[in-house]
């Protein structure tokens, strides 16, 4: 009886575990819409308004400084 039991403990838990994982894949997933030139965006660093820091990345396509890597063509993907 308790193997039957937590068979089906396992069962039902296995979709609410794959949910949460979509949904926080979900959240992951979200760019930055910046307020000064509308662009979506990678992450808030790439937009004008939040680069008052040093730049401190270096794009091996472009060569620019930029202020982090998610700014790069190369990994705007990931």
């Amino acid at each position: 009886m308790n193997r039957r039991k937590w068979l089906w403990t396992a069962l039902l838990a296995l979709p609410l575990v794959v949910a949460g994982g979509l949904v926080y894949a979900n959240s992951q997933a979200r760019s930055f819409i910046c307020p000064i030139t509308g662009e979506e965006l990678p992450c808030p660093k790439c937009c004008p308004l939040n680069q008052s820091q040093q730049p401190t990345y270096t794009c091996p396509i472009t060569g620019e400084e930029l202020p982090c890597p998610k700014c790069c063509p190369l990994n705007q993907n990931s």
